[in-house]
């Protein structure tokens, strides 16, 4: 188990593997393991396994279970007790004979999975009806695997933490220069025979400096999401676009398959908001767009470039909409 749960997954893959190994190595009917959301003080099941009861799902997407009312999950969570219950124990909680019955199932374990010293969710077992109940070796093996498990979730966490800090920008939670260029390549990376619109939409912030001197960096930041969040907004509604920061005043939006002037009135929705009352600035943006195929020659580096000569232009300009490269001329 230690073996397989240190080879690299994601979260998703580790807890599939965990739990289906988990379901075999107890003789268990079913093994479930949640999260806690604790914002809403509630365990979501991330994944259920095994011979699943009638309304269950192996990847649930809105199953949950309040940790307040129920003294046996807060007590797992809380104080990190394990639980065994039976419906054939007179002492079983009437909820967990209820959840039991429900499922078809005879007895359960639960447990938390503790990871980095905080409870963060629960390992769920069943067997059914007419099995042994689970008794102390399956308790200490349920133990034993979920402080394995935990290690693994937090070495998975902490790469997703890394890799997320590698690609967004930390101060919008948008890509950063690194990731706009991953997508980028897989944008114009054309099958044979297809064809693909893209545009390029280059937007700059004026008067940062300004901002920032007089304001401070404080209030400059603020400006600097507010301009994400909008140009989030506006492009949001697209199949496929992707929006990053790739400098301190400056943004990269990539738009596939969508009309030119549907592009150019997205980022003129971004020029009014920005440049209407209640801004301290605005904003110049260029547009620059091309149809790409897989024997094109027509490079990312020479959209981008277009485009971000049509924004420079709109700036010198004080253009208040954006412009496109094909309309500035040389």
């Amino acid at each position: 188990m230690a073996h397989l749960l240190m080879r690299p997954h994601d979260l998703d893959d580790l807890l599939a593997v965990a739990a289906e190994h988990a379901c075999e190595a107890l003789g268990a009917a079913t093994v479930s393991i949640s999260r806690i959301d604790a914002p809403a003080d509630v365990v979501r099941t991330m994944i259920n396994v095994g011979d699943l009861g009638p309304d269950e799902e192996r990847w649930p997407a809105s199953e949950s279970y309040p940790i307040a009312s129920d003294e046996r999950l807060r007590s797992a969570m809380h104080e990190l007790r394990t639980w065994v219950d039976s419906v054939d124990d007179p002492d079983c909680a009437p909820h967990e004979r209820e959840l039991l019955e429900r499922l078809g199932k005879g007895c359960s374990l639960a447990t938390a999975i503790v990871v980095d010293g905080h409870a963060w969710g629960e390992f769920y077992a069943t067997r059914h009806r007419g099995e042994t109940v689970f008794g102390d070796d399956a308790i200490a093996y349920s133990q034993v695997l979920v402080a394995i498990l935990a290690s693994a979730i937090s070495r998975t966490l902490r790469e997703a933490e890394l890799q997320e800090l590698a690609f967004h920008d930390p101060l919008t939670g948008l890509l950063n220069r690194r990731g706009l260029d991953a997508e980028a390549a897989e944008m114009f990376e054309v099958p044979a025979g297809a064809t693909r619109d893209v545009a390029v939409v280059m937007v700059d912030i004026n008067g940062l400096k300004g901002i920032n001197d007089s304001a401070g960096h404080a209030h400059g930041d603020e400006q600097i999401r507010l301009v994400a969040t909008s140009l989030g907004q506006a492009f949001g509604g697209f199949g496929s676009s992707v929006v990053a920061r790739v400098g301190g005043d400056e943004f990269t939006v990539l738009v596939a398959d969508q009309p030119v002037q549907s592009v150019l009135d997205a980022t003129n929705v971004v020029c009014g908001q920005m440049g209407s009352a209640g801004a301290d600035f605005g904003v110049s943006a260029g547009v620059a767009a091309a149809s790409i195929t897989s024997g094109a020659d027509v490079r990312t580096i020479g959209l981008f470039a277009a485009a971000d000569r049509a924004q420079y232009v709109a700036k010198r300009a004080g253009a208040t909409s954006a412009l496109l490269y094909d309309d500035i001329g040389d």
